[in-house]
């Protein structure tokens, strides 16, 4: 799950976001990990300035991920950071 927040938004309030996101999610069946990004942003597609901060959260499956975007425990902060209007990816990674 990739969440990538608008260059827009109040840094605070995503600091604020991205630690209630991964408390949440750490809960959930399938977690594996969260991080997000250091400093800004770089590379060619980073020069537009459109985002500010990226925020990765990785599960055991990809019916882990969509349990978690469900679950009744992650709404509020769900909600919150959907107010911001980010870019939300779901992808499933395999080793090549």
């Amino acid at each position: 799950m990739l969440v990538m927040f608008p260059a827009a938004a109040d840094p605070s309030l995503i600091d604020s976001l991205v630690e209630r996101a991964a408390a949440a999610l750490r809960q959930l069946m399938g977690f594996q990990a969260v991080t997000t990004s250091v400093d800004a942003l770089m590379g060619p597609s980073a020069r537009s300035g459109d985002f500010s901060r990226v925020m990765e959260a990785d599960f055991a499956t990809v019916d882990d991920a969509l349990a978690a975007l469900h679950d009744e425990a992650f709404q509020g902060v769900r909600a919150a950071i959907e107010s911001l209007g980010p870019t939300l990816l779901l992808y499933e990674l395999a080793e090549i």
